[in-house]
């Protein structure tokens, strides 16, 4: 019975995601619709201010039926989800070639940024806040509670021109900019993996401090609560090790924790496009920031739903680790 509920409730939130998504993609289909001057003039972007001069008749044309502008709009948002579906979302006006083209080259590079930042704020977030917990009022949790909390009071573009300054420039460690070191000519693939590294060190460190406050001050508090439990009390009448103790307490800490790690991934799309800005990294962030000077509307559009999915299918995952820990918890 209990496996019946907890599916039922994983379908039930499935639902809720795709309809979540598809309220995106209307959103996104109307946007520019409801723009001045019409959806041509935002799908040529930056043009726009010239269009009579740009393009003739015949080009305009061109571009009506390719949109299908010409049809009536129920019509335009069916052709509108096929070529979602598709995964076609027109040509970009910066770089001229498709929108997923622009997409596929950056999104690497976020993923790379946000999982690793998502990985390491997560973990020392947990480590930090159970051994605060652990020792709670006393001289090592008033000193973590104390720091920890700053990062996340600093806007994260100041946090990130702080570590350019501090450990780019007035201590030359890592590179300040970029993915990759120009015309770099790699000897094997060692050197290239060691080039990626070295640029990614000062974006995950400064997206990670950001971000790490929230899981440390969720595990402090969730495991001072399981202090109390009486199964805590009891492995510590029978002796066993801090460590055990601990693992004891942070196992039966876990749903509170995903659910705060999906709810990160949201927080972090927007903090991701800072830093990737303040770093010059060549992710989705520093994309969608170009896009947006260069009025580069159809990117904007593609990129605006390739990260909601991303966020929701993240949740959704998130959401089931979480249904499969409480029908565990409720068996047991």
């Amino acid at each position: 019975m209990s496996d019946r509920v907890q599916w039922g409730h994983v379908l039930s939130r499935g639902l809720e995601y795709a309809l979540t998504f598809f309220l995106i993609l209307t959103v996104n289909f109307f946007l520019p619709r409801f723009m001045p001057g019409g959806p041509l003039l935002s799908v040529l972007g930056s043009q726009s201010a010239d269009l009579p001069v740009v393009i003739d008749d015949e080009t305009k044309s061109r571009l009506m039926d390719y949109y299908h502008l010409n049809d009536p709009l129920h019509l335009q948002f069916v052709h509108y989800l096929i070529d979602a579906a598709h995964l076609d979302f027109g040509y970009s006006i910066f770089y001229n070639v498709p929108v997923v083209d622009v997409i596929s080259g950056r999104l690497p590079w976020t993923l790379l940024l946000m999982g690793t930042a998502l990985l390491l704020s997560t973990v020392l977030g947990i480590l930090l806040g159970l051994e605060s917990s652990w020792n709670r009022e006393k001289r090592l949790d008033n000193l973590l509670l104390i720091v920890i909390p700053l990062f996340r009071s600093v806007p994260v573009f100041f946090l990130g021109s702080i570590f350019i300054f501090l450990f780019g420039y007035r201590l030359g460690l890592f590179p300040v900019s970029g993915a990759l070191t120009p015309y770099m000519d790699y000897q094997d693939f060692s050197s290239m993996v060691k080039d990626v590294a070295s640029h990614l060190v000062l974006p995950l460190a400064c997206l990670s401090a950001f971000e790490m406050p929230g899981t440390y001050l969720l595990v402090r508090n969730v495991c001072s609560q399981q202090l109390e439990r009486p199964y805590v009390l009891m492995d510590i009448a029978r002796g066993l090790k801090d460590r055990h103790v601990k693992r004891h307490i942070l196992l039966n800490s876990i749903g509170p924790v995903v659910n705060q790690v999906a709810a990160m991934l949201g927080f972090m799309v927007g903090g991701t496009l800072f830093v990737e800005t303040v770093f010059s990294y060549p992710g989705m962030g520093l994309l969608v920031y170009n896009a947006f000077i260069e009025r580069d509307y159809p990117v904007l559009q593609g990129a605006f739903v390739f990260m909601s999915l991303f966020v929701l299918t993240c949740n959704y995952a998130a959401d089931i680790v979480c249904s499969y820990i409480d029908g565990r918890a409720g068996q047991e």
